[in-house]
């Protein structure tokens, strides 16, 4: 048995990592077992059920923030998170160059822990002493014991991907927070008639903010998508154009081929349409929209990942968490493949897991402030 195993959940650091880099995961377990137990990476099991503390001891304590995300290249996220929880700790890497090096002050004057330059080189080894640097830290860094700071309201307790029940075993009442300023919707295999279902049931008039998709399909099917959300829905969908301002109570779809972000200037929201290169194989990709997303609004978004294969938007969804967003998933009975929602949930990052046709009731009420 670990000396991992026998430490209480309440004395051990959990760390998220918001990174795309396998090399610095494994660089931080292999340092995090070496350190004698008291850190574990959050967030990792594959295991939807595996969570089984009391409520609250999923939520990380601490994060590992990569400059260096999917669409997205800075430190817009890192104010969201440290102001999600004030008691959070964030390590943030950049690359070791001149725009790298550009970044301590920034990042520091944002409430960083720490900064620090990662290699070149994505390898185990070459991150080891980043790892270890970052091991340090945390150890060093300890924030108040949580049983003793104020809570925000605002998130569930993750326990597999579902709200936990407290220790007593009573229902937790449906939390109240302010409603979404915007709403992005993931999907892949089977996301067309799931769409159109989701936003059949749901009246355009009810949803006041800009609702944003992705779905993975080549550039001449999405205006076809859009198409047909308009005519079987009450809805206004279109695909999303380079540098258009949000639209409240419209959809933007983004175009096949391009991957589709939210950017701000000044008090001026717009949407940009990129070509850099895929991410996860995909471009439109849901975690290039979330990434960018999460910068902009924070705890004012609220995703949906819906049917499709593979794992795009679990990443972006880590970040959504972080920054105090709220993530609804599909279910995987009503899934035509439970790839992208699965990968979310198993990631610990979903607050709540819904049938498909649970979930436009559970939007309309998130739009009111009851998640």
């Amino acid at each position: 048995m670990s000396a991992a195993t026998l430490l209480p959940e309440r004395t051990r650091r959990r760390v998220q990592l918001l990174a795309h880099s396998p090399a610095l995961r494994t660089a931080l377990r292999r340092a995090f077992a070496a350190a004698g137990s008291d850190l574990v990476l959050s967030l990792e099991s594959t295991d939807p059920q595996a969570g089984s503390g009391p409520a609250g001891e999923m939520r990380p304590t601490a994060h590992v923030l990569d400059t260096d995300l999917p669409g997205m290249r800075g430190l817009g996220l890192l104010r969201q998170i440290a102001g999600s929880d004030p008691n959070t700790i964030v390590v943030v890497v950049a690359p070791d160059t001149a725009e790298g090096r550009a970044m301590r002050t920034e990042a520091l004057e944002k409430g960083a822990a720490s900064f620090i330059l990662k290699p070149a080189v994505d390898e185990p080894l070459a991150y080891r002493p980043i790892a270890e640097e970052i091991t340090r830290v945390l150890r060093g860094k300890a924030p108040p014991p949580r049983a003793n700071a104020p809570r925000a309201p605002e998130r569930p307790a993750r326990m597999g991907g579902r709200e936990a029940a407290p220790p007593s075993q009573t229902p937790r009442p449906r939390l109240h927070r302010a409603p979404p300023q915007v709403l992005v919707v993931a999907s892949s295999t089977g996301g067309p008639q799931a769409l159109i279902t989701l936003f059949s049931k749901i009246p355009a008039a009810s949803v006041t903010v800009p609702v944003l998709i992705v779905q993975h399909m080549p550039a001449a099917f999405t205006p076809i998508l859009a198409e047909h959300l308009s005519r079987a829905t009450s809805w206004r969908a279109v695909e999303a154009t380079n540098d258009e301002a949000l639209t409240s109570g419209e959809i933007r779809i983004a175009p096949g081929g391009h991957h589709m972000i939210v950017a701000q200037s000044g008090a001026c929201r717009r949407l940009k349409l990129i070509d850099t290169p895929p991410v996860n194989f995909c471009r439109p990709s849901a975690d290039v929209l979330f990434v960018s997303a999460a910068e902009v609004f924070g705890r004012g978004l609220l995703a949906v990942i819906l049917t499709g294969m593979g794992n795009d938007g679990c990443e972006g969804a880590k970040v959504i968490a972080a920054a105090g967003g709220a993530v609804f998933a599909q279910d995987r009975e009503t899934s035509v493949v439970w790839g992208m929602p699965g990968a979310a949930v198993a990631a610990g990052v979903v607050d709540k897991v819904f049938p498909l046709t649970d979930i436009p009731a559970a939007v309309q009420a998130a739009m009111q402030g009851v998640f």
